[in-house]
């Protein structure tokens, strides 16, 4: 058990570096309104991502409750999570198209009224991070994340998406817990 949990802390915390260290981006993406996003046609831009994980509810369930003795707040949060996407994809140089994409996958995002969280436009650097939430009655539904990095080889671009019920009371003890510093 610490041995799976070692590795899911060091995944949970590469995740979380490179959602907020590294620049994001999308093809693209319509938001579905269970927080879902469909961002299956990255690759017919992009080709193969070079990182692609995909967690679904039962996975999370069973991790939940392996966790359960242990914490049972992170055993509780991880049961509410329906499903995390993440993509990572080298640009090959296209970064102007990474970019356009950001541009129109925000514009569905707010057509669909998700909340626009972070908004960082770096034009000297042709980088964009976009982080969006879809919340009801103060519980997050859903999270994206889309970050264009241009300066790591030929730029890279990571699409994140988590979808379920997230007390945002609840994040903080979630990263201590997961040994994750957002300071």
């Amino acid at each position: 058990m610490k041995n799976f949990k070692r590795i899911l802390s060091s995944s949970v915390r590469a995740i979380v570096c490179i959602s907020t260290a590294t620049l994001l981006f999308t093809a693209p993406a319509y938001a579905e309104t269970s927080g879902q996003i469909d961002f299956a046609d990255l690759s017919s831009h992009y080709g193969e991502p070079k990182v692609e994980i995909n967690l679904s509810s039962s996975l999370m369930k069973m991790v939940g409750s392996f966790a359960k003795s242990e914490d049972p707040d992170v055993a509780e949060i991880l049961s509410n999570l329906e499903f995390i996407k993440v993509r990572v994809y080298n640009l090959n140089g296209k970064v102007e198209k990474a970019n356009a994409t950001i541009d129109r996958v925000s514009k569905d995002l707010r057509a669909e009224k998700w909340e626009t969280l972070v908004t960082v436009n770096n034009n000297e650097e042709n980088q964009k991070v976009r982080i969006f939430s879809k919340s009801t009655n103060e519980v997050i539904e859903g999270v994206v994340v889309m970050v264009v990095s241009p300066e790591k080889e030929a730029g890279e671009a990571i699409f994140i998406n988590i979808v379920g019920e997230i007390d945002p009371n609840k994040i903080a003890k979630i990263t201590e817990t997961l040994n994750i510093d957002i300071n």
